[in-house]
């Protein structure tokens, strides 16, 4: 039992220790093109959820959440400068982490662990944009306040980044997990893994 507790605790780290490295490099966690700005850090959280379950999710996703936030602090460019508030860039990441994990067990029944996992990626990328939008739109007050209209841009553009991070996230992600079920490193904790569809 303790010794599935500090595995447990040991990939943790190792996922923290990814969004982490992902979100201080430029241009690896984070990416600013003009008004739009997109991220990769949902990949880790998606593929750490799958793994190591609902704990896992909601860990991570708060882990992105306070990097976005450190980020938008260190680099305060016109895309990712609204996630210096801490109700924006951390809750809607929690609450992602953890639809990600429902999502993944909810698709169970389909036959392919393969489609099932892509479909994770979809919908739990399209969860984090469309939850995340929701509290873009909640605040949208606040952040006119100090940012005027540049606010009303910013929420135009969030469905194409949201776009391109859906399809980063099935594209990079999938392979990922496949690839690690197939060198059989991959043994979940949960019992919702691959080794229980073989």
């Amino acid at each position: 039992m303790r010794n599935t507790k500090v595995n447990e605790m040991t990939v943790m780290a190792m996922f923290v220790a990814i969004i982490v490295v992902m979100a201080l490099i430029p241009y690896v966690g984070f990416f600013q093109y003009g008004g739009i700005a997109f991220t990769l850090l949902h990949i880790p959280v998606i593929i750490g959820t799958i793994y190591g379950g609902l704990k896992f999710g909601v860990s991570l996703g708060f882990a992105f959440g306070l990097f976005s936030m450190i980020i938008a602090f260190m680099r305060p460019d016109p895309g990712n400068i609204i996630f210096q508030n801490p109700l924006l860039a951390i809750p809607p990441r929690v609450i992602f982490g953890l639809v990600t994990w429902y999502i993944f067990v909810g698709l169970r029944r389909l036959p392919d662990f393969r489609i099932r996992v892509a479909l994770t990626f979809l919908l739990g990328t399209l969860v984090h944009t469309v939850v995340t939008l929701s509290f873009l739109i909640l605040l949208e007050g606040f952040f006119r306040e100090f940012i005027g209209e540049f606010i009303r841009i910013i929420m135009v553009v969030f469905p194409l980044n949201g776009t391109i991070e859906i399809v980063a996230a099935v594209l990079v992600g999938t392979p990922v997990i496949m690839a690690l079920w197939r060198s059989e490193a991959f043994h979940p904790p949960h019992g919702e893994g691959p080794q229980a569809e073989r």
